[in-house]
């Protein structure tokens, strides 16, 4: 039997209505809750009164204490030690490079990065070269994902971050972050991580798993939308990362007197954000994470490993051979399945009426969502059951 929240979280997003959709991996196609969402700060915007703060223009009283709540409600999401700890940003690769490129690196220093790692991870490791940094590549030993071991093996005296997707995009394979952190930690090096794959589908605290910086954005498995990302720093990175973009804020200022920046809060994480932030994709993540609250993050992740459990199995069961792990330490919503053209593979899926998407070549990615159901589950295995029949 569905539970009461799924179908009505279903309710919400059209696209499961035309498709078993199995790609949050990739988005989530949007939801009705989202446009009432971007409404209502149109309607904050443009609701003046005479008691109401200008803020740089007529509404944004209210658009800013509603920015507030739900930078609050994040942090409460991330398990964050308050919201000072949270940085919006653009997108992913910006928080990660505002991470990378706002630290000091002395002479020889260096960071470790996967060479599969997501071109949001990758790119700003490459582009902190500029900056003096090396950067050590890693490649996996199975050609697919890098583990904490093989990253940690890369780690020397000269190592000043480790750089990491904490599930990663191409296989949906989970680091082992929590033992990278530990033993960068006593090595004394920093850890960056980009989580977007992670956030929404498994519980994702950061004090518990320690890491410096946490990247994300919201639109694949927060249930959220574009046009936005975040970046959670830990009070030690917080003193280290200086703002990569001089911008005013509740944490910068200038004096025009002496021609000089200030920082007047070195512990906010609001000193990096870049000039105006993206108001209305940010009333859309206070909706979604209202919505998690309401259900329980705990019943979405136990929901999202039954569907992964089901999709798992149920092509196994059908001749299917899977490449990411089943076991519940490295797995997430996605995997890889071995499939000999792959892009056929994924066409005749989608005339089957299940949406999926290609991997590396000779694989096809599926990933299950809070929304998905076990009726779902049925139209891939009965879709995959033809291309074998074909």
């Amino acid at each position: 039997m569905e539970e009461t929240w799924v179908a009505e979280l279903r309710r919400q997003f059209p696209v499961t209505e035309k498709t078993a959709f199995l790609d949050i991996a990739y988005e989530n196609c949007g939801a009705a809750y989202m446009e009432e969402a971007i409404q209502r700060f149109f309607r904050d915007k443009a609701d003046l009164s005479p008691d109401m703060p200008k803020l740089g223009g007529g509404g944004k009283g209210r658009v800013v204490d509603t920015v507030a709540d739900t930078r609050r409600k994040l942090a409460a999401f991330l398990n964050a030690p308050g919201p000072k700890h949270i940085a919006f940003t653009a997108n992913t690769c910006q928080a990660v490079s505002m991470a990378l490129m706002g630290l000091t690196y002395r002479p020889g220093d260096n960071i470790v990065v996967g060479r599969m790692e997501h071109v949001s991870v990758l790119m700003p490791c490459l582009q902190a070269q500029k900056q003096g940094a090396a950067c050590k590549i890693v490649d996996g030993a199975n050609g697919l994902w890098v583990t904490a071991e093989e990253l940690l093996d890369a780690v020397d005296a000269h190592t000043r971050v480790v750089a990491v997707s904490y599930v990663q995009s191409g296989s949906g394979y989970r680091v082992d972050l929590k033992k990278l952190v530990e033993e960068c930690h006593r090595r004394g090096v920093l850890v960056v991580t980009d989580a977007i794959q992670a956030l929404g589908l498994v519980d994702v605290d950061v004090q518990d798993l320690g890491v410096d910086a946490l990247a994300g954005s919201p639109y694949k498995g927060m249930l959220a939308m574009e046009g936005m990302g975040f970046l959670y720093l830990s009070s030690a990175m917080l003193a280290q990362v200086e703002p990569v973009f001089a911008c005013y804020n509740a944490a910068m200022t200038v004096d025009r007197e002496s021609a000089s920046i200030r920082c007047v809060d070195p512990g906010d994480a609001r000193k990096l954000e870049a000039g105006t932030i993206p108001f209305s994709s940010i009333y859309v993540l206070g909706e979604a994470l209202e919505r998690f609250h309401q259900v329980g993050l705990d019943r979405i992740t136990a929901h999202v490993s039954a569907c992964y459990e089901a999709a798992y199995r149920g092509l196994e069961s059908l001749g299917y051979s899977m490449a990411t792990p089943f076991d519940t330490d490295h797995r997430c919503a996605s995997f890889l399945v071995r499939v000999e053209g792959e892009e056929a593979f994924v066409d005749f899926l989608a005339q089957q009426g299940v949406y999926i998407s290609t991997g590396r070549p000779g694989y096809a990615r599926i990933s299950v969502a809070p929304f998905t159901n076990q009726a779902d589950i049925r139209r891939l295995l009965d879709a995959a059951r033809a291309w074998h029949g074909q």
